[in-house]
C-alpha cells in the first residue's frame, strides 16, 4: 500500500509539473512572443508594432516557426519529466 501511495505521488508530481509548465520564446528582434502550455497548446500571442512594417507573409512565417518553437521546447519539458517519472517509478 505505502509502495502505491509513493508511486501515486510520483504521477501527481510529474501531472502538477506539466500542468504548470509555460515556454514562452520570442522571434528574433521580440517582434512576436508566444507562449504555450505543457501540452503544446498555444495560451497566448504578442505582436509589437514592428510588425506593421512588414509584408503578410512575413509575418505568417514568423509567427508560425515562433509558435512552432515554443511547441518543441514545451514538448521537450515534457518528455523531461515524463522521463524522470519512468526513472523514479524504477527506484521503487
Amino acid at each position: 500500500m505505502e509502495l502505491a501511495k509513493h508511486r501515486t505521488g510520483l504521477l501527481q508530481d510529474a501531472v502538477d509539473g506539466v500542468n504548470a509548465l509555460r515556454v514562452v520564446v520570442s522571434s528574433e528582434g521580440g517582434i512576436v512572443t508566444a507562449t504555450v502550455d505543457g501540452l503544446g497548446a498555444l495560451v497566448d500571442l504578442r505582436v509589437t508594432d514592428a510588425i506593421t512594417a512588414m509584408n503578410s507573409r512575413t509575418v505568417a512565417a514568423l509567427t508560425v516557426a515562433t509558435i512552432h518553437q515554443a511547441v518543441q521546447q514545451s514538448n521537450d519539458e515534457r518528455e523531461r519529466l515524463v522521463s524522470e517519472l519512468r526513472v523514479a517509478l524504477k527506484q521503487t
